[in-house]
């Protein structure tokens, strides 16, 4: 969760039945609630040949704010001197890939060089659940609750990083009050949090972002459960785009489709410890 999710989206998918004929639309929209976020949150977004720099110096350790955004065809040696050349002064490197090809194609020259990679899908809602879900458990979380979750998220994922953890909890502060988000939960057996779901607004279009259950928790359906409640309640609005980004690699994006989500983008990203 150092590297919180809120990445570019390129198109690589076939579209569903319950999408419009062109995407591209969607994904500009998509985009553009990306990018809202780190121009708001970002202390500094500079362009460089290749694309874009952005840093946050007030939160030197969340990923998201402090990325190297590539945006045109680029070969791996020069992307990793990129890195180096703007994120010196960092612990870590950070790229993301906007172009889904020449993301593709320098995943394996990321990976050989140890550098994590990650591909995220972008999922547009298209089609109604294959089940009906009772929803009556879910209530909506105070920021304490959604911040004592998301800490515990990213424990999870990076046990090994207890450093910055203060400041991925006021990164999912300043994101939430920006989108003004709705976070929602199931409470466990003694009245705490076990898990969450966010929703963000904005004029026409609704994201569902931050899907998270407790391991001790896990199996009983909450993700689903959660999901199903934020998209009700955004087609109630008549939202006419709602979205989710899910990892590429991950079962949650199956739980996706079935609640009626389908593929319209992905995101590259590629990360790496300083030596």
């Amino acid at each position: 969760m150092v590297g919180t999710p809120q990445t570019q989206v390129t198109q690589t998918m076939t579209r569903s039945s319950g999408l419009p004929d062109d995407t591209n639309d969607l994904l500009n929209r998509v985009l553009e609630h990306l990018h809202r976020t780190l121009r708001s949150l970002a202390d500094e977004m500079r362009p460089i040949g290749q694309g874009w720099i952005v840093r946050t110096h007030s939160l030197p350790l969340v990923w998201t704010l402090n990325q190297l955004r590539i945006t045109k065809p680029i070969a791996f040696a020069d992307a990793v001197a990129l890195a180096e050349e703007h994120q010196a002064d960092r612990p870590y490197r950070h790229v993301v890939v906007v172009d889904d090809a020449t993301g593709r194609s320098l995943e394996q020259a990321f990976a050989a060089a140890g550098w994590n990679v990650d591909r995220e899908v972008v999922m547009a809602l298209a089609e109604r659940s294959d089940r009906e879900v009772d929803t009556r458990s879910v209530i909506e979380l105070s920021e304490e609750q959604m911040l004592e979750l998301m800490a515990r998220w990213m424990t999870e994922e990076h046990p090994e990083r207890t450093e910055g953890l203060d400041q991925v909890e006021e990164y999912n502060r300043r994101e939430g009050r920006l989108w003004n988000e709705r976070c929602f939960g199931i409470l466990d057996n003694g009245g705490g949090p076990a898990a969450i779901t966010k929703l963000r607004v904005d004029g026409t279009t609704a994201w569902v972002e931050d899907v998270y259950t407790v391991p001790e928790a896990r199996g009983r359906g909450y993700a689903r459960t959660l999901v199903t409640y934020a998209t009700d309640l955004a087609r109630s609005a008549e939202h006419d785009l709602i979205f989710i980004i899910a990892d590429d690699n991950d079962w949650p994006k199956h739980l996706y489709a079935e609640i009626g989500f389908v593929p319209i983008g992905t995101n590259h990203a590629f990360h790496r410890i300083s030596p």
